[in-house]
């Protein structure tokens, strides 16, 4: 089985903005108080990524139905993940 390169360098770096993004909101947490909801969600995109790549590196064909779903839902979150920062962008302060 021939894996191409490009799935290990995606898995690994979506893991490391997945722990990237938990760290953020723990550390804005701990120091401002403040619980960004949009970086919750941030990280949970880059680990749905990071699941299509660990099936495509166990073998799945990337023509399967259930590695593009896995892709939309990826997509949804990160557009999620926008509106979301925009929403607490343009909420007035207080």
């Amino acid at each position: 089985m021939d894996v191409p390169t490009m799935y290990y360098v995606g898995c690994g770096f979506n893991w490391l903005f997945f722990i990237l993004s938990l760290g953020t909101y723990f550390y804005i947490g701990r120091k401002t108080g403040k619980k960004l909801a949009f970086l919750p969600i941030f990280a949970a995109a880059w680990v749905t990524s990071a699941i299509s790549y660990l099936l495509l590196i166990g073998g799945a064909s990337a023509g399967e139905w259930y590695i593009t779903l896995i892709r939309v839902i990826t997509y949804v979150l990160f557009l999620s993940t926008l509106l979301t920062l925009i929403m607490e962008l343009s909420r007035p302060k207080t």
